[in-house]
Order: structure tokens, then sequence, then C-alpha cells
């Protein structure tokens, strides 16, 4: 139980500093680079993850 909540918070950090680089990078005009691109694909994996984590929880 506690690596799940571990895990959870380890992707919700994960998933902020993503969000961040990301805003930083569409700031910059830097949307068209394979980085930003990996990381947009990472950041819905993300999110996906936990959106799955969640539903897990609310069923137990």
């Amino acid at each position: 139980m506690k690596s799940d909540v571990t895990n959870k918070a380890s992707l919700v950090r994960r998933e902020l500093e993503i969000k961040r680089l990301v805003r930083q990078m569409e700031f910059d005009r830097l949307h068209n680079s394979p980085v930003y691109k990996n990381l947009s694909k990472e950041l819905v994996t993300i999110q996906q993850e936990l959106s799955v984590q969640h539903e897990l929880s609310s069923k137990k």
C-alpha cells in the first residue's frame, strides 16, 4: 500500500515537472522539437497511469 502512495506521489511530481517544461517550450516556440514531442507523449502516459490508479483506488 505504501509503495502505491509513493509511486503516485512520484508520478504527480513528474507530471508537474513535465507540464512546466512543456509550457516553457511552448513559450520558447520549441513545440516542433523531438524533445517536446517525447515529453508530451510521456505526459499522456503518466496521466493515463494516474487515471488508472485513481480508478483502482476508488474501487477499494
